[in-house]
C-alpha cells in the first residue's frame, strides 16, 4: 500500500481519499481507524457535572436499566449516547464489543476463560468479571486474533 500526503495552504480541513480497485477488509480496517481515531476523551456525567475523560483510562461501558454507564478505575458515570453511538466513536484498536449490554477496553483485558460450550468469561483490571454474549464470539476471537 502506498501512501502519500499532499500539503495545501488553502486546505481547511483534512480530507482522506482511498483509491483502489474494490473494497478489501484492510482497507476497511483503515476506514474505521482513521474515522475513530479522533476521540481521545469522552464526555460523561457524574454528581459533579459534566467532566471529559481519556478513553484510554475506561475499563469497561454497560447498559443496565436503560442507562449507559462507563467505568474508570477511579468511578462510574453516566453518558449521554447510546451504546451503539459510543461504539462508532470508539476506537476499534482500544475497544472491543462483547455483548448487546457492554464494551470493554481491550488494554484492560487481564484473562479471558473460553470454554467449550462457546462462552467468554472476561476478567478485566480491577478485579471487574463479565461475560461476552455468544452472538459476539466470533467476532471478538477475529478482532482479538485468537
Amino acid at each position: 500500500m502506498k501512501v502519500e500526503v499532499s500539503i495545501d495552504p488553502t486546505c481547511k480541513e483534512p480530507k482522506v481519499i482511498i483509491h483502489t480497485d474494490k473494497m478489501t477488509d484492510e482497507i476497511e480496517h483503515l476506514m474505521q481507524s482513521i474515522a475513530s481515531a479522533e476521540v481521545n476523551t469522552l464526555s460523561v456525567f457524574s454528581d459533579r457535572g459534566v467532566e471529559f475523560i481519556s478513553c484510554g483510562g475506561i475499563v469497561r461501558i454497560y447498559t443496565e436499566q436503560k442507562k449507559v454507564f462507563v467505568q474508570t478505575m477511579v468511578g462510574i458515570y453516566i453518558a449521554r449516547l447510546r451504546l451503539y453511538e459510543l461504539e462508532e466513536k470508539l476506537n476499534t484498536q482500544m475497544f472491543v464489543r462483547i455483548s448487546n449490554a457492554e464494551i470493554v477496553n481491550r488494554n484492560m483485558i487481564k484473562h479471558m476463560d473460553i470454554s467449550r460450550t462457546g462462552t467468554i468469561g472476561v476478567e478485566l483490571t480491577g478485579g471487574i468479571k463479565t461475560y461476552a454474549s455468544r452472538r459476539y464470539v466470533t467476532k471478538i476471537k477475529k478482532q482479538l486474533g485468537i
